[in-house]
């Protein structure tokens, strides 16, 4: 008598609230991942530490170098330089890692996935909240930064820097939920996302200010990117002024992709074991 074909399909018709529930219910799995991914990446503390900010540290040292040995002077006056690099290095890199985190584990737990149920958004969840641990982390060395120029830190600006980690997330976890349906539905794709998130260091007022260029394109790719707030948004916790039309306009622009990116993996999930 022939095996029985096993049922891959999670619920067509399941509702929002029903999925909801079910990633509630189910969260002792993804501790499980997140702990996973702790555990390979601290199992030796200080090398793990080392680890989660090496890439921006090394961005940081090979900008600032560029910087200092080609004579240009930035025109940035409401904070130094140094801290306005890190703080936009800080939120570029958890955004890069959060997004090839979820790509590769979706890659990565194929063998999981054809073989047991568990609500499949952990795959991309757990990337992003290991990646935000990173991310805490490189929020005190950019606090180092300010403290060792002596910017001054009101207590009140801390809101920013809350506002600022929040839309960072949103978006992160809306972006990672887009690329890893992207790449389940076309396997190349996931060459291009690494190269067009590096690329993005470029497009994002990283080591410039907007106030610097005038180039409208770049100017729209600033108002309607949402990692370019949190950016900006984090230097407001140190002085730098912002528009609150501005915020208000990045707060809700994350909550559309992060809508956008549920949307469209939960479309992917109920069939996501046939295809990765």
């Amino acid at each position: 008598m022939p095996a029985a074909k096993p049922i891959r399909y999670i619920r067509p018709k399941q509702s929002f609230s029903d999925w909801l529930w079910q990633l509630i219910e189910r969260r002792e799995t993804l501790w499980f991942f997140i702990w996973k991914d702790l555990k390979v990446q601290y199992q030796k503390p200080v090398f793990g530490l080392l680890w989660s900010v090496f890439q921006p540290l090394v961005y940081f040292g090979i900008i600032l170098s560029v910087m200092q040995f080609s004579g240009r002077v930035s025109t940035i006056s409401e904070m130094p330089f140094s801290l306005y690099l890190i703080s936009g290095l800080a939120v570029w890199n958890f955004t890069t890692s959060s997004i090839l985190g979820a790509v590769n584990s979706i890659q990565s737990n194929a063998g999981i996935i054809s073989k047991s149920f568990f609500p499949r958004f952990y795959l991309i969840l757990s990337p992003v909240l290991k990646c935000t641990f990173d991310f805490l982390i490189m929020l005190l060395i950019v606090l180092g930064f300010a403290v060792y120029f002596q910017q001054p830190f009101i207590i009140s600006n801390l809101g920013f820097v809350l506002i600022s980690v929040f839309i960072a997330m949103t978006t992160a976890l809306g972006w990672s939920a887009i690329a890893a349906s992207l790449v389940v539905a076309n396997r190349h794709i996931r060459h291009a996302i690494p190269v067009l998130l590096y690329a993005m260091i470029f497009a994002l007022p990283v080591f410039y200010s907007m106030r610097e260029i005038g180039n409208p394109i770049l100017q729209t790719v600033y108002e309607f990117n949402p990692i370019a707030g949190a950016m900006d948004m984090l230097r407001s916790g140190f002085g730098s002024e912002i528009s609150v039309q501005l915020m208000l306009s990045w707060l809700f622009q994350s909550v559309i992709w992060l809508s956008l990116g549920i949307i469209l993996f939960r479309r992917t999930e109920r069939t996501l074991a046939d295809n990765v």
